[in-house]
């Protein structure tokens, strides 16, 4: 399978991407980037470093005249290097860049190269002056029933916001692209309603937000929509513009949505900030594995197993989507719905099984019958 997947990269129909793609990142990205950021854009800079380390590694990829296998490996280790540096999570940056390659397959030859990569950047950033965010979690409640319900429950509502926000952005992008005006005056259309919301609202919600994230995993309250806002705020963002990172958004998101959730059902709201930071990025983008040591390399091992529950949870009820639609799709998440595998999500045609939903159309003939009489 490991196999199969690299070869789904570098087959005879993907072979001329792939040298497209080794010609795709140049300065006039970078003057994006600047530009997006400068006007605080609701979007990350992840994408934008681990793209120029993905650039970083085909470069190198190109000088040491690779095949095609080991320069997609390449690439995926220049990810790994920029993601890991961004949140200063080499472990989590690492599996994060091998997990989004594929859902359901982890390739174990590329593991000691891209750790080797994200632990070599780190290191290298933090030397010149980097400093990250850390927040170990000072209050974590014990084991008990109540808890866990809570927790589970905690993990859908994740899942079915993560599967919400997913849905919303590719279907605003997709209207924008309809729009039959000047690619700029999109932009100027878009910079208006965000400035609109910015004076009707707050700017908390323009840029990276990092405040209002780490004073909700702080547990300091924070406005029950917040999260609805810096969806509606990076949804118009990403819209408008082809530059940006939608994960630091997510773990805002996540985070916010966490701390609604633990004040509405009566836990810390702390704690369940930091669970909801990394359930909602592990929804999105089909990377539980990875979200879940994030857990440990910023929140501490306390939140380990109630986080990685409630990652699996939000990543099982995300459904087959994903806010990198190249995914390779090599599982199932559930027995109930066929999928053709080895495809790219954005291919992907979910059907279900009429045996396995036999109850759900009881259900739907008794509805239909009631409204008959």
């Amino acid at each position: 399978m490991e196999k199969a997947c690299w070869h789904r990269y570098v087959d005879c129909g993907n072979q001329q991407k792939l040298r497209q793609n080794r010609r795709q990142f140049h300065p006039d990205q970078s003057r994006q980037y600047c530009a997006h950021f400068g006007n605080r854009g609701s979007a990350g800079k992840e994408s934008p470093c681990a793209q120029i380390g993905a650039g970083i590694g085909s470069v190198c990829a190109n000088l040491f005249r690779m095949d095609a296998i080991d320069h997609r490996k390449m690439v995926l280790c220049g990810f790994c290097a920029g993601f890991s540096c961004v949140f200063g999570a080499p472990l989590a940056g690492a599996l994060f860049g091998i997990e989004l390659l594929a859902v359901g397959v982890i390739l174990y030859d590329v593991l000691l190269p891209a750790f080797v990569a994200s632990i070599t950047a780190y290191q290298v950033s933090s030397a010149l002056g980097v400093t990250f965010f850390y927040y170990p979690l000072n209050f974590v409640p014990t084991f008990e029933e109540g808890f866990f319900i809570r927790l589970l429950a905690g993990g859908i509502f994740f899942g079915l916001c993560a599967y919400a926000l997913i849905s919303a952005i590719q279907r605003s992008a997709a209207f924008t692209n309809r729009i039959p005006i000047w690619r700029p005056w999109k932009g100027l259309l878009g910079g208006v309603l965000l400035a609109g919301l910015t004076l009707l609202f707050s700017r908390d919600y323009l840029g990276l937000g990092l405040n209002l994230m780490e004073g909700s995993i702080k547990g300091v309250p924070v406005l029950g929509y917040a999260f609805i806002l810096k969806a509606l705020f990076t949804i118009i963002t990403l819209s408008i513009s082809r530059s940006g990172s939608v994960i630091t958004p997510v773990l805002f998101i996540g985070a916010t949505a966490g701390s609604f959730f633990g004040h509405a059902v009566g836990a810390d709201q702390g704690t369940f900030a930091a669970i909801g930071f990394v359930s909602l990025l592990a929804g999105t983008t089909n990377t539980p594995i990875a979200s879940s040591i994030l857990a440990i390399e910023l929140f501490g091992a306390a939140v380990a197993p109630y986080a990685a529950v409630s990652c699996v949870i939000a990543f099982l009820m995300s459904g087959h989507r994903s806010l990198y639609t190249s995914q390779i799709l090599s599982i199932s998440k559930s027995r109930a719905i066929t999928i053709e595998s080895g495809k790219e999500i954005s291919e992907v045609k979910n059907t279900i099984k009429n045996s396995e939903f036999g109850f759900i159309d009881w259900l739907k003939k008794r509805w239909r019958t009631g409204r008959k009489r």
